[in-house]
C-alpha cells in the first residue's frame, strides 16, 4: 500500500492511502418505503435515489417492464399509490413530496414540507395524506383534493 503524508500548519501531519484519496462517498439517504405495488397489481414504482427519479414499470407480462421515469426530488426515499393513477413520492433531503400523474408522467404538483420528510400515508374521510417529518419530530396532514396542509401533530421524540 503506498502511503503519503502531509503537512497541514505548523505540527499536523495527515497520512493517507493513496488510494483511497479519490475513491467516492455515497451520501445517499436509507430508503424508507422504496418500492410500492399499484391498487391493481400491474403497475410498480420504485424510487431511484442517487439520481432522483421515480421508475415505473408494469408487470402484464410477469416480468417487469420499464415504461418510464420522472424526475422528482433529492433522495426520494418513499413512494405511495394514492390512486391507480397518482402517486406521491416523498424527497426527503428537498423537504418535499412530489406528486405524480401516472397518465402523463409528470409531476402535477410539489407539496413543500418541514424538514427531513420520510414516509406518507393515506386515510380518513375526507382522504388526508399523513407526512412523517423526522427532522422536525411531526407527522404533517394534507388535505389530498386540495394539497394544503390541514394541520401538524407534534410527536414526542
Amino acid at each position: 500500500m503506498l502511503l503519503f503524508w502531509a503537512t497541514i500548519g505548523p505540527r499536523l501531519e495527515i497520512a493517507a492511502s493513496a488510494a483511497s484519496t479519490n475513491s467516492f462517498v455515497n451520501f445517499e439517504t436509507p430508503p424508507v418505503h422504496p418500492v410500492a405495488l399499484s391498487p391493481e397489481g400491474n403497475r410498480l414504482a420504485v424510487c431511484n435515489l442517487p439520481d432522483a427519479r421515480l421508475e415505473l414499470f408494469e408487470l402484464n407480462s410477469g416480468q417487469p417492464v420499464p415504461t418510464g421515469n420522472v424526475v422528482v426530488g433529492v433522495d426520494p426515499v418513499s413512494v405511495r399509490f394514492r390512486t391507480t393513477d397518482e402517486v406521491w413520492v416523498v424527497n426527503q433531503i428537498s423537504d418535499s413530496v412530489s406528486v405524480i400523474d401516472l397518465k402523463s408522467f409528470r409531476v402535477v404538483a410539489t407539496i413543500d414540507t418541514l424538514d427531513a420528510p420520510a414516509d406518507v400515508v393515506f386515510a380518513g374521510s375526507p382522504e388526508q395524506a399523513f407526512v412523517s417529518c423526522a427532522g422536525a419530530n411531526t407527522v404533517q396532514v394534507f388535505d389530498t383534493a386540495t394539497r394544503v396542509p390541514v394541520r401538524s401533530i407534534l410527536i414526542e421524540g
